[in-house]
């Protein structure tokens, strides 16, 4: 074998490896679950968890980021020291309202908050198809970017929100808040 011949063959291995590397790298990036359905099923498990956790008070007075924290309502997955995140690791708020604020008494619903989503993040969990069950639980879903952008049955921005309204809707930073009866 002359040299010239070896020294081929063995920048042939080396490209046909370094191509093989990137192959196996990018399907074990692209590959694994999907965050935003995860991100969609974690809002229906802290559902679950705060109706779970409420079913034999008369409303979720109380409720907010710490107490649920405190209550052990958070799925272990979704903690991270002292505050909540999601599958996206973004921060994650449970109260009455955008800032987390304490339920009061009286109160029939309680929001669950997805902060800082970029446009990709919001267009889908906005849009997400869930249960027809968890749907018709949801009162109203709200998005508020540099605008405020309200969601709900029988309204002029109605539920379920369609693909193309969320992606006119959404923009580069978004929080996203569920508001969901108990």
């Amino acid at each position: 074998m002359r040299l010239k011949d070896y020294f081929h063959n063995k920048k042939i291995l080396l490209i046909f490896s370094g191509c093989l590397l990137l192959a196996v790298l990018w399907f074990g990036l692209f590959s694994g679950p999907d965050r935003i359905s995860l991100a969609g099923e974690q809002v229906i498990s802290l559902a679950d968890n705060v109706r779970n956790f409420y079913k034999n008070k008369p409303n979720a007075w109380g409720l907010n980021t710490y107490s649920a924290i405190q209550n052990k309502i958070i799925p272990q997955d979704m903690l991270n020291g002292r505050q909540i995140k999601n599958a996206l690791g973004k921060d994650v708020l449970l109260g009455a309202d955008m800032l987390g604020n304490t339920v009061m008494p009286g109160s029939k619903t309680f929001a669950i908050v997805y902060k800082n989503l970029n446009k990709k993040e919001c267009n889908a969990l906005a849009s997400l198809t869930f249960s027809e069950k968890f749907m018709l639980s949801i009162d109203e879903i709200i998005i508020l970017n540099d605008n405020s952008s309200s969601f709900s049955w029988g309204s002029t921005n109605n539920l379920p929100i369609s693909s193309k309204m969320a992606d006119k809707t959404c923009k580069q930073t978004n929080d996203i808040l569920w508001n969901i009866y108990l």
